[in-house]
């Protein structure tokens, strides 16, 4: 049976606003019991009892007094050790969605221990699971097999998540089940313009196996651009130019992707849309309507698979000399195999490739477990931090890493909650499942609960991957960028005396070699990639992701385990608790602001600058409408100029409650404090109902699911941001007179961002 979502089902209703005038019938009582009194007391007693009729209408709407600094002592609870349990727990086998419902119970119990009501929430999407594989190079005349895969990783000695009975073999999620043979051809990286090169060369994939290497483009665009071509199967092998020996020692001595490691991950076509195939913008309940996989235009329909560079090498020799040199056909096409003798030639070979994927489709329960710590004074509106629970493998990384910090961050509020704090806000805690197929659990509940989402999410923080490296890393809605700076100032970075901020700052304007005072470090935009792509792109919530980046080869392998992170990343777990306490701490303080830290001047700023971006591309289009796009960028520029006026206005808004009532409305009176709190809950709903203006209900064109007009997965950039993208889309292609219509759409877009910033 379906588990029912406790936190929307026991959402409170939106609190009454407080009258601006006139007093409750209690007050009235008061006031008349004081008349009677009068007559028998004397002037002290009389004004005595006018105290308490105070203190009686106070009671009735009572001034907000100083909390204790949740924030300050949040910082000080997480701890290396507990963390450090967390990710053994989470690590201790591999846990694919749809089959990992022990650790769901595991969080949802974990959770409710630390204080904090959970529940378990099940969907049911359509997932695919591996049978059997095959890849092998053999003589179409003489039907000898010359080279079979091993498709199967190394146990490493001392590894035990390398030897797990369960690990997965060579797999794709949403990969096409196929039995398919051809020649092979090599195509690079596999992108829009390699495939230009090779028809430019002269090299056609029709009928063909293309070979193709992971890095610059996210893997199912690999797979697409490829079936668009007339290609019958993909295999996307792991370079050591990109992440193998070329880059370090490789594991178990260095944390390098050792020689028969491959990259399992999702091919699903998520620039059309996320989640479950089946039920695009609507959830997958038990019952939902469901439609034909025929029909379904996020997945491939050509198999695929992933292959260790070892599995890949006898394939490439297999093309030497056949076709052209791959140096010729564009740069950056020879991968770092040469250092073993290996040419890179395109093809088409000789011999021929037999790829077999043989998987199995069916609907599966997933588990979503979503926690809820009720606010104090406007539980109505709600921060959400989410991470995802699912992995290929064991995952240290990518997500235990953020699964152990996710826990620390519960265990932490739970304290602070024991020591009496109350979140202003609620905050909901969601550990979602799916992830790895891209995106399943986290847009199925999204898509479930939009309409409450539209109406009371104040943000999503995002933790994926949480320790990666030792770089930190963020992108985020423009607004968010001066929070991101306050708190990463407040936290120490490991193994320093520095704040994470300030390790930031000199890490970039090293990279940079700027040393301009005015500075910051970067802040990206979201594209996609993880679970804020619901609340982004689709319900317009403004969104944070991060972690600590750096160089790894173990991504979506088997060597992504706790022995491989303790070894080489966070051996001490200092880099886990850091990330604990910013997720905590930007948790806190939009749970707890009284006006919201949010800066819509920086939005206001970066629309600027996605329009220069747009105004470079159109300039260096071959197919320019001159007069079109002069008037269409002249409009946009206005658009934005107005809100940036906006923007300054509802500034001055802050600033005059600030001056006359203080942030807190602490001032004695019942009239002035609901004046006050009036006053700053408009501002608050504007502020953070900002991005559900950027939203078109439209959706972009080719892809309606995605809404956002400022920013979105790049159609062919995958998990890259694209800004304005709409318009980008348009210009690339040269139509103009889409360009037009959508240029006029976004400037009204914007312009109602900008009047509703100020509708007070």
């Amino acid at each position: 049976m379906q588990s029912q979502l406790l936190p929307l089902s026991d959402m409170p209703e939106k609190l009454p606003l407080l009258p601006h005038s006139g007093r409750s019938s209690r007050s009235t009582h008061a006031a008349k019991a004081l008349l009677v009194m009068a007559s028998a007391l004397i002037l002290a007693g009389i004004v005595m009892v006018l105290c308490q009729c105070w203190s009686d209408l106070d009671h009735f709407d009572e001034p907000e007094k100083q909390q204790f600094d949740a924030l300050s002592l949040f910082l000080g609870i997480p701890s290396a050790e507990r963390l450090r349990d967390n990710l053994w727990y989470y690590t201790s086998g591999t846990h694919v969605a749809g089959i990992n419902r022990t650790q769901a119970v595991y969080t949802r119990d974990y959770f409710r221990n630390q204080g904090i009501s959970a529940d378990i929430v099940e969907y049911y999407p359509w997932l695919n699971y591996p049978v059997d594989q095959r890849v092998a190079l053999f003589n179409a005349t003489t039907s000898e097999v010359l080279f079979e895969a091993g498709l199967k990783e190394d146990v490493i000695p001392g590894d035990p998540a390398s030897s797990d009975p369960n690990n997965l073999p060579a797999f794709h999620g949403y990969s096409a089940d196929g039995n398919v043979t051809g020649q092979l051809v090599y195509a690079n990286y596999g992108s829009v313009d390699d495939f230009k090169a090779l028809k430019a060369a002269g090299i056609s994939v029709k009928d063909k196996i293309v070979l193709v290497r992971y890095g610059n483009l996210f893997r199912g665009l690999k797979v697409h651009g490829a079936e668009l071509e007339g290609a019958r199967g993909v295999l996307i092998y792991s370079d050591p130019a990109e992440d193998g020996y070329v880059q370090g020692s490789v594991y178990p001595e260095g944390p390098w992707r050792p020689e028969s490691s491959f990259q399992r991950g999702s091919v699903q076509r998520m620039t059309v849309y996320p989640g479950d195939p089946l039920t695009p913008g609507y959830a997958a309940t038990e019952d939902a309507p469901r439609l034909d996989p025929s029909k379904a235009t996020n997945i491939n329909h050509i198999p695929s698979l992933p292959l260790s560079h070892r599995d890949a090498e006898p394939l490439l020799r297999a093309l030497k000399g056949q076709g052209k040199q791959a140096s010729e056909v564009g740069d950056n096409w020879v991968g770092g195999l040469t250092s073993k003798g290996v040419e890179y030639w395109t093809g088409p070979s000789e011999l021929n490739v037999n790829l077999l994927n043989k998987v199995e489709y069916k609907t599966m329960p997933i588990q979503n477990v979503i926690a809820k710590i009720p606010g104090q004074k406007h539980s109505e509106e709600a921060v959400i931090i989410g991470n995802h629970r699912d992995a290929w493998c064991a995952g240290a990384s990518d997500p235990a890493s953020g699964s152990a910090a996710m826990l620390e961050v519960a265990r932490s509020f739970g304290e602070l909650l024991k020591q009496g704090w109350q979140p202003r806000r609620t905050i909901i805690l969601a550990s979602w499942d799916a992830e790895e197929y891209f995106a399943v659990g986290s847009t199925e509940w999204g898509e479930d609960k939009s309409d409450w989402i539209r109406e009371n999410v104040v943000a999503y923080l995002n933790l994926d991957g949480g320790v990666r490296g030792h770089n930190i890393q963020f992108k985020a809605t423009p607004n968010l960028r001066p929070l991101i700076y306050d708190v990463t100032k407040r936290v120490k970075h490991p193994h320093s005396n520095k704040s994470v901020y300030d390790m930031w700052y000199e890490r970039e304007n090293s990279v940079q070699k700027t040393h301009r005072k005015s500075h910051k470090p970067h802040v990206g935009p979201l594209g996609s990639g993880s679970d804020y792509t619901v609340f982004l792109n689709h319900l317009g919530v403004s969104s944070v992701d991060f972690k600590f980046d750096g160089g790894s080869g173990v991504y979506h392998s088997n060597y992504d385990s706790f022995k491989w992170m303790t070894d080489f990343v966070d051996p001490d777990f200092s880099y886990h608790c850091a990330i604990t306490q910013i997720w905590g701490a930007l948790t806190i303080t939009l749970a707890d602001a009284p006006v919201l830290p949010f800066d819509v001047h920086e939005y206001a700023k970066d629309l600027h600058k996605y329009i220069d971006e747009l105004k470079t591309r159109i300039t260096s289009s071959s197919r320019i409408n001159h007069t079109v796009a002069k008037r269409a960028l002249r409009q946009l520029y206005k658009a934005a100029d107005k809100l940036g006026t906006s923007a300054r206005h509802i500034e001055a808004e802050r600033r005059h409650l600030q001056k006359k009532y203080g942030e807190r409305c602490s001032m004695i009176g019942h009239h002035r404090l609901t004046v006050c709190s009036d006053i700053r809950s408009s501002i608050n709903s504007r502020l953070y109902k900002l991005e559900r203006d950027f939203i078109d209900p439209m959706g972009l064109p080719g892809r309606k699911w995605y809404r956002h007009v400022l920013v979105s997965p790049g159609k062919w950039l995958g998990y890259g941001s694209q800004t304005l993208p709409a318009l980008t889309e348009a210009v690339e292609e040269g139509d103009w007179k889409r360009f037009k219509a959508l240029a006029k759409r976004t400037s009204e877009i914007i312009n109602r961002a900008a009047w509703s910033l100020r509708e007070a």
